[in-house]
């Protein structure tokens, strides 16, 4: 996951850093700062619920694909 905040949309609203303050933060002018744009993934329902909360709808959450792994899958399964 990664989080990007969009700074002409920010309201200054401080929902994001009320809500999950180990991945968001707010500058010296109210607007939210992402503090952690790859947080772990325990955060992700924080992150998430900090999306749909925000007035602005100013913050996106990209999900990322996970690394392919050396494995080969076996016939039949």
């Amino acid at each position: 996951m990664e989080i990007r905040i969009d700074r002409d949309k920010c309201v200054s609203g401080g929902v994001c850093a009320m809500f999950a303050p180990q991945v968001f933060d707010q500058d010296d002018d109210g607007m939210g700062v992402v503090s952690d744009a790859v947080p772990a993934r325990e955060l992700a329902a924080a992150v998430r619920s900090v999306v749909w909360r925000c007035p602005g709808r100013a913050i996106t959450v990209y999900d990322q694909e996970p690394a392919p792994t050396d494995e080969v899958p076996e016939a039949g399964r």
